[in-house]
């Protein structure tokens, strides 16, 4: 879909469910929350489908209670036939869970919004631009097109996604039209430094405690140019943090001016692996999750796996070999 295609799409159905990939960030929850306001002051009805609760840390950003209303519910909140469900922020309908993906597909239409680089064939439900900063700038894009101020709640709610899946204005993607968009957003009343309080600067003493520990996991390898941290389920219970406390901890070892690639390596309740990747840019990351049924962005991306935690290391070694090898 185009944008013209994904904003005439607002006019075909007056019931939305909105929906991000498993455990969503910033970036997800903000162009969901922008994106149903955008629906709602079109006179329609829109609800964000979460089925786990909101991260406390990101609570602060649902001023309407949205996000709280059915993340339990097994079925939609409308009339199937007469509900279009809109995935942001991932193309894959896999990275859902099969939960959330069995819910969306009960809707008469499915379509995405989403700024990751192709994974697969083509499909004409999607709306992608792998070019964008977020899908947050994206959803900004949308009240251009249909000449639609945004509302306070609704503008910081993009800017919370772009500074996100920016990296603070710093990552590649980052372009004029994400400093286009942030200026109309500050200009309608967004304040980049409580944005950047709520996001960097509120952690709690266990998500203190838990960076403190996961730091200690630090391991270097390929000539100092490549990062391995490691977070268990153990620790989480020593220091009374969450899984999602640690979403931030893959970017701190790239402080280092050696270090390259970053992997944070997550042990699920499940008992399986979840890998967030980083990269300066020598390397493309979302390739790499790519070989393990992953994907993302070159510089951002991640997969879940199931192998031990000592075969992982030693397969995500080989697949950086060639991009650091031996002087």
């Amino acid at each position: 879909m185009t944008l013209d295609q994904t904003a005439g799409l607002l006019d075909e159905f007056d019931y939305f469910v909105l929906a991000s990939h498993d455990g969503p960030d910033a970036d997800g929850l903000g162009a969901a929350y922008a994106l149903g306001v955008l629906i709602e002051a079109r006179g329609k009805s829109a609800r964000i489908l979460l089925l786990d609760p909101l991260p406390a840390k990101m609570a602060f950003i649902d001023h309407r209670g949205w996000f709280s209303r059915i993340h339990d519910s097994p079925e939609l909140p409308f009339e199937a036939a007469r509900t279009c469900a809109i995935v942001l922020d991932t193309h894959d309908f896999a990275f859902l869970g099969t939960r959330m993906e069995s819910l969306v597909r009960k809707a008469a239409r499915l379509a995405v919004i989403d700024h990751h680089e192709l994974k697969g064939l083509p499909d004409e439900r999607f709306y992608l631009d792998p070019t964008a900063s977020s899908t947050s700038e994206m959803v900004w894009r949308l009240y251009s097109r249909l000449g639609i101020a945004l509302p306070l709640d609704a503008a910081e709610a993009v800017f919370w996604g772009i500074v996100y899946d920016t990296g603070s204005f710093s990552y590649p993607k980052t372009g004029a039209g994400t400093f286009e968009c942030a200026l109309e957003l500050v200009r309608l009343g967004v304040k980049p430094y409580l944005v950047h309080g709520m996001i960097y600067e509120s952690a709690t003493t266990p998500v203190l405690l838990l960076q403190k520990t996961v730091n200690g996991t630090l391991q270097l390898s390929l000539g100092n140019k490549v990062a391995f941290q490691v977070l268990l389920r153990a620790d989480l219970v020593a220091t009374g943090a969450s899984y999602e406390d640690a979403e931030d901890f893959v970017n701190m070892p790239l402080q280092g001016a050696e270090i390259q690639v970053s992997a944070l390596i997550k042990e699920r309740e499940d008992g399986r692996f979840r890998c967030s990747l980083r990269s300066k840019g020598k390397v493309n990351v979302a390739r790499l999750a790519q070989d393990f049924g992953g994907g993302g962005h070159a510089t951002a991306a991640g997969f879940t796996s199931s192998l031990s935690l000592e075969a992982l290391k030693s397969a995500l070694m080989r697949g950086l070999e060639p991009a650091f090898p031996a002087p």
